[in-house]
């Protein structure tokens, strides 16, 4: 089965970091631009199958109504490889990590958003729940982390639960989630990171946020300090956590 990736973005990172999955791209052979001809660089280096046709050959290849942008790519179904056998040999490395864990995030915007603040600030793996989240194989998903979802390690599982007891009690990480109602404010949270050999983010539902069940298993709940309203968007707070636990966690 092939599935279908398109936008300029999005294939360019496709090729970087997936080339080997790519069966062929499809390209407008009308455009001659330079992200065009860097795309076509890129496909001939990895000695993928191009195809030049005419712009409305694509409403053909695909839904009309997505932003294409004259180029579709095609691979395989497996594309997303990565599985739980190697998380486990990552993790069993004991080199220190930082998970995010995403669940019931529905908004394919704000999954590709979250996605790719993760990979701003150096997320070194998203654990999905595959139950209740948007699925990774969804196109705005792809648009939305504007093709920095193939520069990670992305794994979807269906027990979020028993992952995270994994996490914490046979490998030592440290849990933080979110709660608007915790006394715990993120800009007092310091990290000691020598005393854990991993970090883990929960991120909960746009509307309701970490379910207790989950909540109940972190070390601690952290809330976002604001003014004037009650909440933030979760890609947003997902950008604002990461920012302050990871990006000068070696300072």
């Amino acid at each position: 089965m092939n599935i279908f990736f398109y936008g300029i973005n999005v294939v360019k990172n496709l090729i970087k970091f997936k080339y080997k999955y790519i069966k062929y791209i499809y390209l407008c052979k009308y455009r001659n631009d330079k992200k065009f001809l860097n795309i076509k660089f890129l496909a001939e280096k990895y000695l993928i199958k191009l195809n030049f046709v005419n712009k409305n050959y694509f409403n053909f290849l695909s839904n009309k109504n997505i932003n294409h942008q004259n180029i579709i790519a095609f691979t395989e179904k497996n594309i997303f490889n990565f599985n739980k056998q190697n998380l486990f040999d990552i993790l069993n490395r004991k080199k220190f990590l930082s998970i995010l864990i995403v669940d019931r995030i529905v908004d394919p915007y704000n999954l590709g958003s979250c996605i790719r603040s993760a990979v701003a600030f150096g997320v070194d793996i998203i654990l999905l729940n595959k139950l209740n989240c948007v699925s990774i194989y969804n196109n705005i998903v792809h648009k939305s982390s504007v093709g920095s979802i193939f520069k990670i390690k992305i794994l979807q599982i269906n027990n979020i639960s028993n992952i995270i007891d994994i996490l914490k009690i046979n490998y030592f990480y440290y849990i933080i989630g979110t709660c608007l109602k915790s006394n715990n404010l993120l800009n007092n949270f310091k990290f000691n990171y020598s005393n854990f050999n991993g970090l883990v983010l929960i991120l909960g539902s746009e509307n309701l946020g970490v379910k207790k069940k989950l909540k109940e298993k972190c070390n601690i709940l952290l809330k976002i300090p604001i003014k004037n309203i009650n909440s933030l968007n979760v890609s947003v707070a997902n950008g604002i956590l990461l920012y302050n636990l990871l990006l000068f966690k070696n300072n």
